[in-house]
């Protein structure tokens, strides 16, 4: 048999395999047992599985309104033991050290929880590349190369729903800005990975004392440029999602390049400890409508000033909807951002026009 007959081969099986996978998640499906569909193909299959990693984007998102979802209790936000009471800005904890009572404390009493060494090297680089991929694949289709739509590492799947899913105005997309993840249903595959690597959902459930989601517009890659200095909009993710005091939520932001403080890219500009409600936006200097004004930042700020944490590729922040934040681009940047940011929602609470994920 010849080198080109062997591979063809072994390229067969593999499609069979995925075809026998998917036909078995749908007989789970059928049955009503969307969990354990998504568990198989998550288990068994890999994000070089096209057609795999598609059905499992719009799996992970009907199985949402399919499965049952407990009333959301009545002891939240959960109480903590304010271990980080002493700490100036945001307390720091290393990924292997890290405790749900730390992630309580962090988020809630300070605002946000830097964990270093959250993500390996290995997986930077590997989300890192996925995410050239994304943004190459959508800038391609928005210009109309040929064969961009076969490139599987950006694909609409058909549950997902609102933003642009047909391209228009030609080179209004490029290889720099942000994605939502599911759109690159190999990234997806992924990245979920990567938290399942991590422990994140034990951890996640923990906290949230319940099973939590993802949600399709609150799961984000992103490739940031520098901009000279730029001012990007102060704003809280909370103005955004809904009732801001019925949802709970815990966003994990992972740098995935050397940023802020004196590196050479952009990092973000954060309030740590500011009051756990929704500042009033579009007045006091607020450049939209949507962001909250610099007026009222330098108040805040004279109790808790603005910080630009220090991150190294791999580091991670945890805080939630009512952190104050924005991108903080410098004078003397030369390297573009990467970053992975994934909104959690507790299950019982997640608001619907986010479009839950199950993961």
């Amino acid at each position: 048999m010849s080198i080109d007959s062997v591979g063809a081969s072994r390229q067969d099986d593999g499609m069979s395999a995925a075809s026998e996978l998917l036909s078995q998640a749908e007989g789970l499906v059928s049955d009503g047992q969307y969990r354990a569909a998504i568990d198989l193909l998550e288990s068994s299959g890999s994000h070089n599985d096209v057609e795999l990693a598609r059905r499992l984007v719009n799996l992970r998102i009907d199985a949402y309104s399919q499965l049952n979802w407990p009333e959301p209790h009545d002891h939240w936000p959960p109480a903590h033991d304010n271990r980080f009471a002493q700490v100036e800005g945001f307390p720091e904890v290393e990924f292997s050290d890290l405790t749900v009572d730390d992630l309580k404390a962090g988020i809630l009493g300070k605002g946000g929880l830097i964990v270093r060494n959250i993500m390996r090297p290995e997986w930077v680089e590997v989300i890192r590349e996925s995410i050239d991929r994304t943004l190459e694949a959508r800038r391609a289709l928005a210009e109309e190369e040929p064969g961009a739509e076969g490139n599987p590492w950006y694909f609409r799947c058909d549950s997902v729903n609102g933003g642009p899913a047909q391209f228009r105005g030609g080179t209004r997309y490029t290889n720099i800005g942000s994605a939502w993840t599911v759109d690159s249903p190999p990234c997806a595959f992924q990245a979920i990975k990567f938290f399942r690597e991590i422990g994140l959902p034990q951890l996640l459930t923990e906290y949230f004392e319940e099973q939590p989601v993802l949600s399709v517009r609150k799961w984000v890659v992103r490739c940031a440029a520098p901009n000279n200095g730029a001012s990007a909009g102060w704003h809280q993710d909370g103005q955004f999602l809904g009732d801001a005091d019925a949802i709970r939520t815990a966003n994990l932001w992972v740098a995935l390049t050397d940023c802020g403080g004196d590196a050479q890219a952009p990092g973000m500009e954060m309030l740590s400890g500011t009051e756990r409600k929704i500042l009033e936006v579009g007045t006091r200097g607020a450049p939209f409508n949507w962001t909250v004004g610099p007026e009222l930042v330098a108040e805040l700020a004279e109790r808790n000033p603005v910080q630009c944490p220090r991150f190294n590729a791999g580091d991670g922040i945890f805080f939630d909807h009512y952190n104050l934040h924005r991108t903080g681009f410098g004078q003397n940047h030369t390297q573009n951002r990467y970053a992975l940011e994934s909104w959690f929602f507790a299950g019982s609470t997640a608001p619907m026009k986010q479009q839950p994920v199950v993961f």
